[in-house]
């Protein structure tokens, strides 16, 4: 509230301030009209209100009560034959997500003509692209490889041994997908029928009757994502200096509305999932600032008539 420096709250969905000013009153008991002959103000309250159109870092731990911004990023990486539901702890549970424990999942895959065997496990080279990756699966005509690191070009020796064991590609794709298999690596399980899955967030949901036992591994590249976050409502209150002022080229008198220092509370349901922009309504009350000289310790209405 003390400082200098301000963070812009952004887009608004209306702003509105109003005034309570409470009275008690004092009756004549000398007739029967019982008129009032004294009325003496007895509390005044100021609040403002605003909607948040934007959901920037500063205004959700604002709204939403948090006491800081953490940062939890993943870095890129990648998984190999792990047993479904090991990053998280979790054993598999028929029609049940559970978290794999990493964001932007995917898996690589190369069709094309596979000359000598290729084996789970080793890792192949591109001739031509030095990129690499590790075999999480061989079918018939494909391979399916993750910690893939560089990018394989179609038509070149992606080898596992040079010039002996090696796959061709004709195309190369990434997937929307991980690749579930037995422990060995011999059975593919299939997307849709075994598993589903939520990419995006890492959620493996087994379907009852697909296929997927206990031992089952799973193998998946994952992208680098910054991340942040706050614990909501773990602020036992917020309080902030406001300055709201109006744009130059408005017609009438400017305005700078200085408030020293407002208590924030969220007001209202918050969408996640709905029609439109989502908004978040906040109120806040007016309190007295007692750092203020007096007479001051509220806020103040500047007026600037136009040039």
């Amino acid at each position: 509230m003390a400082g200098a420096s301000f963070d812009d709250l952004g887009e608004l969905e209306g702003l509105n301030f109003g005034i309570t000013v409470s009275t008690e009153k004092l009756k004549s008991t000398r007739n029967a009209a019982r008129a009032t002959i004294l009325e003496v103000e007895s509390e005044r309250d100021a609040n403002i209100s605003f909607g948040l159109r934007e959901m920037s870092e500063n205004n959700l731990k604002m709204a939403l009560l948090g006491n800081a911004i953490n940062t939890l990023n993943q870095s890129a990486s990648y998984v190999y034959q792990d047993e479904v539901g090991a990053s998280a702890d979790v054993a598999l549970a028929d029609d049940l997500f559970i978290d794999l424990g990493h964001l932007n999942v995917k898996s690589t895959k190369l069709t094309g003509t596979i000359t000598g065997t290729l084996t789970v496990g080793s890792t192949v080279t591109g001739d031509t692209s030095a990129a690499t990756g590790k075999i999480a699966f061989v079918g018939s005509g494909f391979i399916e490889v993750v910690n893939v690191v560089g990018t394989f070009q179609v038509g070149e020796q992606v080898e596992q041994t040079a010039d002996t064991i090696y796959i061709t590609p004709t195309g190369i794709e990434t997937l929307e997908d991980i690749v579930v298999t037995n422990a060995a690596g011999t059975a593919r399980r299939a997307q849709g029928t075994a598993y589903n899955l939520d990419l995006d967030y890492g959620y493996i949901r087994k379907i009852s009757g697909g296929g997927i036992i206990d031992t089952d591994v799973i193998s998946y590249d994952y992208e680098a994502v910054n991340k942040k976050y706050i614990w909501g409502m773990s602020a036992g209150s917020v309080e902030k200096k406001l300055i709201f002022v109006s744009d130059k080229d408005d017609l009438g008198t400017r305005q700078r509305w200085t408030f020293h220092r407002v208590k924030i509370a969220l007001n209202g349901d918050f969408p996640l999932i709905g029609d439109g922009a989502a908004v978040l309504q906040v109120t806040g009350t007016v309190l007295k600032d007692t750092t203020q000289a007096s007479g001051q310790e509220y806020y103040k209405v500047e007026m600037m008539p136009q040039a």
